[in-house]
């Protein structure tokens, strides 16, 4: 076999095997906030690593911490939409009772939504 040809193997065989490890993709657990202030805190902590990494080249190294921080920020994002769901629901209900004259129910809900917000909000 001629060098040129054997050249040519190897360089087939080494992308064949980067390939195959490409799609070897790994899982994380990631961080799971259980906070409001938890869920920002690593929605900013991870944000500004992902800003900062996909400034420049993306290398498989790159590209492998990309995707093992997305888990946390997967975890914050799904925190806060399960946050913003219970407290749309007390907005909701709060909206009802007052066109039913509820009282009771707009001060009820009205306190969850309010306390749903601060914790959105940060207060």
């Amino acid at each position: 076999m001629s060098i040129r040809k054997a050249f040519t193997v190897i360089i087939l065989v080494a992308a064949t095997i980067s390939v195959a490890r490409a799609t070897d993709v790994r899982h994380f657990k990631g961080e799971k906030p259980e906070t409001m202030a938890e869920a920002v805190a690593i929605l900013e902590k991870y944000n500004a690593q992902l800003e900062g990494r996909i400034k420049y080249e993306l290398t498989p190294y790159t590209m492998a911490e990309i995707h093992q921080m997305s888990y946390s920020l997967e975890n914050a994002l799904q925190f806060i939409e399960e946050h913003l769901d219970k407290t749309q629901e007390n907005l909701e209900k709060v909206h009802i009772a007052s066109e039913t004259n509820d009282p009771e129910t707009v001060q009820q809900k009205g306190k969850e939504y309010l306390q749903g917000t601060k914790k959105l909000i940060g207060k």
